[in-house]
């Protein structure tokens, strides 16, 4: 039974290092993408669970998964494509925490 204990720890610890993260926030879908924008006034763009993160747009949730990043171009009129790299956070889990967002409206 102990040995069971100490994997499912070992286990545990193993998921923290593999670059799991959890942020709690606001979410907003914006420019077809969603954005959840912490307390501190960070944004951090979504992928996937799309199917999960429709129904929660406007209320405070918290989402855990593995911080990545995403290529986009970015082309002007008259200029050629230039890479833009955007921190993304890939979602794996989401909790619903509130209704609203805090100090929506402000």
């Amino acid at each position: 039974m102990l040995t069971l204990v100490v994997i499912s720890f070992a286990l545990c610890s193993l998921a923290q290092d593999a670059g799991m993260t959890t942020v709690q926030g606001c979410l907003q879908y914006t420019k077809h993408h969603y954005v959840l924008t912490d307390s501190s006034g960070k944004e951090h763009q979504l992928s996937g669970y799309a199917d999960k993160l429709k129904p929660e747009v406007g209320h405070t949730i918290a989402v855990t998964g593995t911080e990545g990043i995403h290529s986009e171009s970015s082309t002007m009129e008259g200029t050629a494509s230039s890479p833009h790299q955007v921190p993304v956070l890939k979602v794996s889990s989401v909790k619903h925490v509130a209704d609203t967002c805090a100090g929506a409206g402000k």
